[in-house]
């Protein structure tokens, strides 16, 4: 099950009232999120405290019940969009040998449409096999359905339940072929509670843009797919890499395993207020570091 908010009661309600006095004046639920820090050298720090996180919903501070490094397993969505150029394999491959033991995986690969290599493991030699279907494959010019792909892994993840999902977007631009409009997507993705990861290689010389044969429709749909990738990660605890040099690739791919193995899990009480928080704010009190964090605040 994936952290969900839970209603203070009983005993609970008691322990966090005496660390916490005047906490629990008000009705008052727990609340979850995943975050990663890291310094001004993009390196994860690992040492931080609770008492070292701020917490805040709408501008107004919470209080912070815990603070410890992730321990749950991930559930993991990559989705490959590449061109069938494969850059993206030799990355995967060291991806999946830092998130052996602590993941189930799930590939997909978006050659117009989306389409499944394979569904959640643990399995690497699935992986394995699964990866190398990332190879040198049939080129799409035409782009494809990168929407339908985030769209789809959110909605799997919430059905799933998974307590500690992550979807990975590896994208090489183009056109999106879905119609799907980004303010659905983020939903999805919000309610799912996964975080995205974003890693877009810019080089027209991998996907060359096509002239467009309907102007306004193709403009509105790299419009959604551009707010999704863009704004997906920041509202959701991710990061969007861009990356020219495609000697870094491999090594950009493994960072965004790195980032989520480095996790905290935050939990704080949130006061129960007529309207639902929107706007969520994890920092700390150390100098230097950076949280990344998601910036909706969870449902519930």
């Amino acid at each position: 099950m994936r952290p969900r908010p839970v209603i203070v009661l009983g005993g609970l309600a008691a322990a966090i009232c005496t660390a916490i006095p005047g906490l629990l004046a008000q009705s008052s639920s727990v609340q979850s999120v995943f975050a990663t820090a890291v310094d001004t050298h993009q390196a994860p720090i690992i040492d931080l405290r609770a008492a070292e996180f701020v917490v805040k919903e709408d501008g107004k501070e919470c209080a912070v019940i815990s603070a410890e490094r992730a321990t749950q397993e991930m559930h993991v969505a990559i989705l490959v969009d590449d061109n069938g150029t494969g850059i993206f394999h030799f990355g995967l491959n060291g991806l999946g040998e830092l998130l052996q033991g602590r993941a189930q995986i799930a590939l997909s690969v978006i050659t117009n449409q989306v389409q499944k290599v394979f569904d959640y493991t643990t399995d690497a030699k699935t992986w394995v096999t699964g990866f190398a279907r990332t190879g040198v494959r049939p080129s799409t010019p035409e782009g494809g359905q990168l929407l339908e792909g985030v769209f789809a892994s959110a909605k799997a993840l919430k059905r799933r339940e998974a307590r500690r999902p992550v979807i990975i977007a590896l994208t090489v631009g183009g056109e999106e072929q879905s119609s799907l409009p980004s303010r659905q997507v983020l939903e999805a993705l919000h309610e799912s509670r996964a975080s995205l990861h974003v890693l877009f290689v810019n080089s027209p010389a991998v996907r060359p843009v096509r002239p467009a044969g309907q102007p306004a429709e193709l403009l509105d749909n790299n419009f959604n797919l551009g707010r999704v990738l863009g704004d997906g990660p920041k509202e959701s605890g991710g990061r969007n890499r861009e990356v020219l040099a495609m000697k870094a690739l491999p090594v950009e791919v493994q960072q965004i395993a790195r980032d989520v193995l480095s996790q905290y899990l935050v939990t704080y009480t949130r006061t129960q207020t007529r309207n639902a928080p929107q706007r969520l704010r994890v920092s700390v009190r150390r100098p230097g570091v950076t949280i990344i964090a998601p910036t909706r605040a969870p449902i519930g």
